[in-house]
């Protein structure tokens, strides 16, 4: 996989609006909620929100996703941290993004020809702001439109990893937050070469593209962890103002995590829709806690331990 980089080439076509410059909080992202909700009206219109939820009859490798959830968890630590936890038998590289508040490490493991690029999350309160803006631009490479921040996020995280991958070997990509959509968009950037990854699983991922995306790259192995409660797999929120150039929508399957130990799975459609209905039915009831990672994968600990048979 290595070899020259090519950039993303994007065509900016929707403004960012008036008031949404800078950091915020979640307390007043979470009031800007309700503007949303004449939109939300109009998608739970379209879909027909008296339909129940369609879940998907499949296994789910818990210590799989536990190791995607550590790696990301790791994303946050100092690079001795993560040198000492994954580096002693694997190659490992750590890059803080240049002018981003953006981290990302690839790890080779050469033994069993496996290689993962993992990109840190929302680290602060301008990142949040970022995964709330609603902005697009045309991603050329990708042929669709794609958040325009994690467009840019991705092109920086692509032009350190793409060096380090090797041909051949499996790739998997994870990533919380703001990570997870720049794990999701690099997803897109390898299909788009022609070399899609093995897997891509994301925690708390806020969306980014639209049906047109949806339609050409719902077939990625993107698997989205969702946390009950977690605010940011819905953004950004759809207003008045996300019309122009088509609603966001998530792709992949969800996975979504109770605050009774269970889960569920579901296809994308019909996990968005009940994301959307249960939404109105939760609004004002969000809980920022629930997007930290450490409660993901506290939940997945237990889940994996559950689903390993005892020796």
């Amino acid at each position: 996989m290595k070899g020259t980089f090519h950039s993303f080439e994007t065509i900016r076509y929707t403004r960012r609006p008036r008031g949404m410059h800078g950091s915020i909080d979640m307390t007043t992202r979470r009031r800007r909620s309700f503007r949303g909700v004449p939109m939300l009206a109009l998608a739970l219109a379209a879909w027909g929100c008296g339909m129940p939820p369609g879940q998907v009859d499949a296994p789910v490798d818990f210590p799989l996703i536990l190791e995607h959830a550590r790696r990301a968890a790791a994303a946050y630590e100092p690079d001795e941290a993560i040198q000492a936890r994954f580096g002693r038998t694997h190659r490992v590289t750590v890059s803080d993004v240049p002018h981003l508040d953006v981290r990302a490490f690839v790890e080779i493991d050469d033994e069993h020809e496996v290689q993962w690029i993992v990109v840190r999350g929302t680290s602060n309160l301008a990142n949040i702001d970022e995964d709330a803006d609603y902005d697009k631009e045309f991603a050329k490479m990708l042929g669709v439109p794609v958040h325009h921040g994690f467009v840019r996020d991705t092109q920086a995280v692509w032009s350190f990893a793409r060096p380090l991958l090797e041909d051949g070997y499996e790739t998997r990509i994870t990533g919380h937050s703001l990570g997870g959509a720049v794990a999701a968009v690099l997803a897109m950037r390898l299909k788009a070469e022609g070399r899609p990854p093995h897997n891509c699983v994301t925690f708390g991922q806020p969306k980014v593209t639209d049906e047109k995306g949806v339609d050409i790259y719902r077939d990625l192995p993107l698997l989205r962890v969702v946390n009950h409660d977690d605010p940011v797999p819905l953004l950004p929120w759809e207003t008045l103002g996300s019309l122009e150039g088509g609603l966001y929508r998530h792709f992949g399957r969800e996975l979504w995590l109770t605050d009774r130990g269970t889960w569920e799975l579901f296809h994308e459609h019909q996990a968005e829709r009940y994301r959307l209905t249960s939404f109105l039915e939760r609004l004002g009831h969000d809980n920022p806690e629930e997007h930290r990672m450490e409660r993901y994968l506290a939940r997945l600990e237990k889940l994996a331990r559950a689903s390993t048979p005892a020796d």
